[in-house]
């Protein structure tokens, strides 16, 4: 990244003051109707993406691909997809795909999108973007490369809790905006058919409950607040017998010295799901996000707004994804913006391992 920043949204041009070249992004030939091929039929692809892609207008799912043709076959058939494989050079050579939906667990992000990149088909892929901010940059070198769009599923941006969080912040509702704190919390319950079990594998997810559920935390975090600059952390494995963490504290000193603090833990008897942001002028406090509540503070004054997620969570993500392609702008989750929360959780895991803070600098994108 020449200048240290990534390409923003219209939403966030006012936080990334510092942009790349998107002329990458703008296709010539756009997209009428996006025809879309699905890897892994797993959990995610089951109840939250796969079901997104033929939810939403001008949309439909053409194939499905998983090593095991069973699994790939019955998904199919409950989703309506018209093809099944069990390659990806078969996949990739459908000529009746535009898009693919990588929803594979984390160390096999990279691969499977310069893959995609390289059959020129545009790129929807799950988070963690990818295992490192390194394997993040060849994400999006190859993508720019082949002129096709990347995009990174942090669906949570367009929840309309959130939605209303950024709206309020840009009238200025809490005034500039100082301090953000998210607490997440559950207790991981393996699943008894080993269903995800991947999760606690460090070789395939990455590293536990902070590159999981934590960086969906940490992007909203980039959303409104800009580009990290220094994290310390304390990442731990504190009760369960993982070779992953199931615990972490994050202290980020974002641009124009904003604080933030993250606490992610997956050793918890209660839920937890908190996000709040505060300003000069109020306060804006989630208690419970994944439910949609939101309460605005302003002096002694108090304003409360419930705005649910979607019942299918991706339906927002991709039907804007969708819009772009169809219109040839860049999305608002390129990869040069997803990558945010990877260089944060590299930070962390450093900052745990040394005992002090470090700087986040700007990965090297050409």
């Amino acid at each position: 990244m020449p200048s240290g920043r990534c390409s923003p949204s219209r939403s966030n041009q006012q936080r990334y003051t510092r942009d790349v070249p998107i002329e990458h992004v703008t296709m010539a030939n756009r997209l009428d109707h996006v025809r879309w091929g699905l890897i892994g039929a797993g959990d995610v692809a089951e109840h939250k993406g796969g079901p997104a892609l033929y939810g939403v207008p001008h949309s439909s799912l053409t194939a499905v691909m998983s090593r095991r043709r069973e699994r790939a076959e019955d998904f199919a058939r409950r989703h309506g997809a018209r093809r099944v494989y069990t390659s990806l050079e078969d996949l990739l050579a459908d000529e009746e795909i535009d898009a693919i939906y990588i929803a594979t667990p984390p160390s096999t992000h990279t691969e499977l999108t310069v893959r995609t990149a390289e059959a020129g088909k545009h790129v929807l892929c799950e988070k963690p973007m990818a295992m490192s901010a390194a394997e993040c940059v060849r994400m999006v070198e190859a993508c720019r490369t082949n002129g096709v769009q990347l995009m990174i599923a942090y669906y949570r941006r367009f929840w309309p809790v959130v939605a209303k969080m950024k709206e309020l912040v840009e009238a200025g509702a809490i005034g500039r905006v100082l301090r953000g704190r998210t607490a997440v919390a559950d207790l991981y319950r393996p699943r008894e058919d080993g269903e995800r079990a991947w999760l606690t594998r460090a070789d395939t997810a990455g590293g536990g409950f902070l590159t999981d559920v934590a960086t969906h935390r940490l992007d909203l975090l980039c959303y409104f607040l800009g580009w990290p600059v220094e994290v310390s952390a304390l990442v731990d494995t504190q009760h369960f017998e993982f070779d992953v963490d199931d615990a972490s504290s994050l202290l980020i000193r974002f641009e124009d010295e904003v604080h933030a603090s993250g606490s992610f833990n997956w050793n918890v008897g209660a839920p937890a799901d908190e996000f709040e942001l505060w300003g000069t002028e109020g306060r804006l406090v989630s208690r419970n996000l994944g439910r949609g509540d939101l309460e605005l503070y302003r002096g002694t004054r108090h304003q409360s707004f419930h705005l649910p997620a979607p019942p299918v969570t991706h339906l927002g993500l991709v039907a804007h994804y969708v819009d772009c392609l169809r219109s040839g702008v860049p999305n608002e989750l390129p990869g040069e913006v997803g990558m945010l929360a990877t260089c944060i959780t590299d930070a962390a895991y450093r900052s745990a391992r040394e005992g002090a803070p470090v700087r986040i600098t700007s990965p090297s994108l050409v």
